[in-house]
């Protein structure tokens, strides 16, 4: 670390949201230093000690990274007299201050705080003093408060975020129970708040360790695993992985249970919230799922199906035809299938056959008043749009999710739709689908649509496999390929890993696949010339082409990928930004890593960097272009994007590309599931080109994912009579 002394000479840049600062510093020697980092404004009059790195910035040079900051002991007497009569207290003048400063000297700071009557030396009466005392007090604590929490190594952006979040009380809440920054501060985990929990010497054995590493089992790592529940064995295991060793976890069981904060079921623990939130959607779901309000001439769908045929010059299968009519017949009807099924065409006739038995214009705007498509990501919508010809949108977005985080539609304010469409419904975790649910009103019909043997929802729960479990919800499972989508190779490989049917006979190259029996060091050289040879052929690396890969990190890894290609096919180099280990310029295909309702984009959306550019303030910016949206991302926020030529499987979920490039080596084995790759080659719409070791297919076809630990379909099965509590039910993983 290193440090410079010296007052502020001006703030070049200061965001009041989290205390972003740029500024200039005059040394004791006259020199200007640059400082850059997490820090309040402070009076410019005073005399600092700031610690940090020195990083050289590609346009202004030599910068201190600012780690932490604090008064100097020694203070000019001018400065002294500079900052009592700063904006930082009313009513105090120059001429107050230099009297202070004369009558009780260059410690005036010290004995004031010991003392505040001290200033009746000066001549303030009791209601000045009291005034100044209170504004005096605030500026220091929080200059105390922040030296504290940089005693206890938070960086300076996270002591901000804890003094903007607890003010005055910092220092107390902290103290009272520093686990609690796990559920209060974005980006604080159990490893963090562990850490700051030694410094201030709480126990290993303290009953809040115990209680906030069997909260963040439940909550963190169970949700990876897209757990609902845990075994009381599975928790004495993950907490004996996070803790380092075992602890008896019982007496903080029984504490959570206390504070309603774990909920157990027959040897199932749950977090409140989930508990909750599952048997919510459950009872939602039952109650849309009874007879039709109005009675449903069968007959009379079966002859619209027939004439839909005439209409659209297509033959449907008696499976096709079926479908249709028990969609059209049933409250709640999930159809299911893989590529190559028809669910797209199923989708379309059914939405012909109903726009004619209820006698509506599909010309007319409101339309969408009565019915609406969904899906989970902006892609998925993009794609459904194009397939059926009509207004789609992400189910965030209908359901009006704002700036706040907060839904428009809910069980109080209930969506007018009476037919809602719901697309690539594998992805939608437990939470996101409470909150659709919860807003369609009891009179509507709802159709779910969606492969049940693809990838599940990243965030928790696997909803459409649970509703084709519980058995309590019409479903259509579509096997038949149909004629046009016999030749496929791709469709017909795709089959085969998904029925575990996967043979060396198998392994060969058809008119759409590609299967390239490389080794490990032949394959980045192979993708690098098959782009190009894509490219050249008139294919778009930003629209048509994707790399898709299990892992982030090694040598075959998506960022090694995603650095190899923006290096071989970006040559926009002019204008660069550099952030953390990554390297961005013009023209990069770039994806959005999280929900941002403000600026209408969400987790899974792929754009393009239109422009780096630097403000009137020199701080760098980027925008970047998500179709007819474009983005403005400031440097801090660049965590939320990240390079897109290569993506993994799970983001690739709801989209379609017509070149998808898969890497197949041994270093993925820990990962290569049934489900995983079955999802990376339905994304391939003309082409799939897969490098590398081929047996690892077959591997990889033998090989389920683990089973999700839910109760969803246990909960459709029985009746429920617990009383359902309000709680926060969006999920902070919801497609992350």
């Amino acid at each position: 670390m290193d440090t410079v002394i010296g007052k502020i000479k001006n703030y070049v840049f200061h965001n009041e949201e989290n205390s972003y600062s740029i500024a200039r510093l005059i040394t004791e020697s006259d020199d200007i230093v640059t400082l850059v980092g997490y820090f309040p404004k402070i009076s410019e009059d005073v005399i600092y000690e700031f610690e940090g790195e020195w990083v050289k910035h590609q346009t202004y040079g030599e910068q201190l990274k600012v780690q932490s900051f604090k008064k100097a002991q020694k203070q000019s007497k001018a400065g002294l007299i500079s900052y009592l009569s700063s904006s930082f207290f009313n009513g105090i003048g120059p001429k107050t201050a230099e009297k202070i400063v004369e009558t009780l000297g260059d410690d005036a700071i010290a004995k004031i705080m010991n003392d505040p009557n001290v200033l009746k030396e000066v001549g303030l009466n009791n209601v000045r003093i009291a005034k100044f005392f209170q504004q005096l007090k605030e500026n220091q604590t929080n200059e105390h408060i922040l030296v504290t929490l940089y005693g206890y190594e938070l960086s300076g952006k996270l002591a901000m975020k804890l003094l903007n979040k607890y003010q005055m009380l910092t220092i107390e809440k902290l103290e009272e129970n520093p686990y609690r920054l796990i559920d209060d501060i974005e980006g604080i985990g159990f490893k963090k708040a562990d850490d700051i929990a030694q410094k201030l010497g709480i126990a290993k054995s303290d009953l809040r360790r115990i209680k906030a590493s069997v909260l963040y089992v439940l909550e963190y790592i169970a949700y990876q695993n897209g757990d609902i529940y845990l075994t009381l064995d599975q928790l004495n295991m993950q907490t004996e992985q996070v803790l380092s060793e075992a602890y008896d976890i019982n007496e903080a069981i029984d504490a959570l249970i206390e504070e309603n904060r774990i909920i157990i079921e027959d040897d199932r623990y749950y977090l409140n919230q989930s508990y909750q939130v599952e048997l919510k959607l459950a009872e939602k779901i039952k109650e849309l799922n009874t007879s039709m309000e109005k009675e449903i001439n069968e007959t009379y769908i079966e002859s619209l199906i027939d004439a839909v045929e005439i209409k659209k010059n297509i033959a449907y299968t008696d499976i096709q035809k079926t479908a249709i009519l028990k969609a059209l017949t049933h409250k709640i009807s999930i159809i299911t299938g893989g590529p190559g099924t028809g669910k797209t065409t199923i989708i379309d006739g059914l939405l012909e056959v109903y726009k004619v038995y209820n006698k509506l214009d599909f010309s007319h705007p409101e339309i969408y008043e009565k019915i609406a498509c969904l899906a989970p990501t902006g892609r998925a919508a993009k794609r459904m749009k194009e397939l059926l010809n009509i207004q789609t949108s992400t189910i965030h977005r209908h359901l009006g999710y704002n700036y706040e985080g907060v839904f428009n539609y809910d069980e109080f304010h209930l969506l007018p739709q009476d037919l809602i469409i719901i697309d690539e419904s594998s992805m939608i975790d437990l939470f996101l689908a409470n909150k659709l649910f919860e807003a369609i009103k009891p009179s509507a019909q709802v159709i779910i649509v969606g492969d049940v043997d693809q990838l599940p929802s990243v965030g928790p729960g696997q909803v459409l496999s649970d509703l084709i479990d519980s058995k309590t919800i019409e479903v259509i499972r579509l096997n038949e390929i149909h004629r046009q989508a016999k030749d496929s190779n791709i469709i017909s490989l795709a089959r085969s890993v998904n029925m575990q049917q996967l043979s060396y006979s198998d392994l060969e190259s058809g008119n759409d696949v590609y299967l390239y029996h490389a080794d490990y060091s032949k394959i980045q050289k192979t993708i690098i010339s098959q782009v190009k040879g894509a490219i050249d052929k008139g294919y778009s690396l930003i629209e048509d082409i994707q790399v898709l890969a299990p892992m982030y990190k090694g040598e075959l890894g998506i960022d090694r990928f995603n650095q190899m290609l923006q290096d071989e096919f970006n040559p926009n180099k002019k204008n660069k930004l550099i952030y953390k280990d990554k390297v961005f310029y013009e023209g990069d295909k770039v994806i959005q890593l999280v929900n941002d309702p403000k600026r209408l984009i969400m987790n899974g959306d792929i754009g393009v960097i239109k422009s780096i550019d630097t403000n009137e303030e020199n701080d760098t910016f980027v925008i970047v272009s998500y179709d007819d949206n474009d983005v403005l991302y400031e440097k801090q926020d660049l965590d939320e994007i990240n390079l897109a030529y290569a993506i993994s499987i799970h983001k690739s979920q709801g989209s379609e590309y017509k070149i998808v490039m898969m890497p197949m080596v041994k270093s993925y084995m820990h990962m290569l599931k049934k489900e995983l790759i079955y999802t990376a080659i339905t994304r391939a719409k003309q082409y799939l080109i897969i490098l590398g070791d081929m047996k690892l297919l077959i591997y990889a076809a033998n090989h389920l994912s683990n089973k999700r630990q839910t109760t969803l379909a246990l909960r459709l099965n029985q009746e429920i009579v617990d009383q359902v509590e309000e709680e926060d039910q969006l999920s902070p993983y919801d497609f992350m």
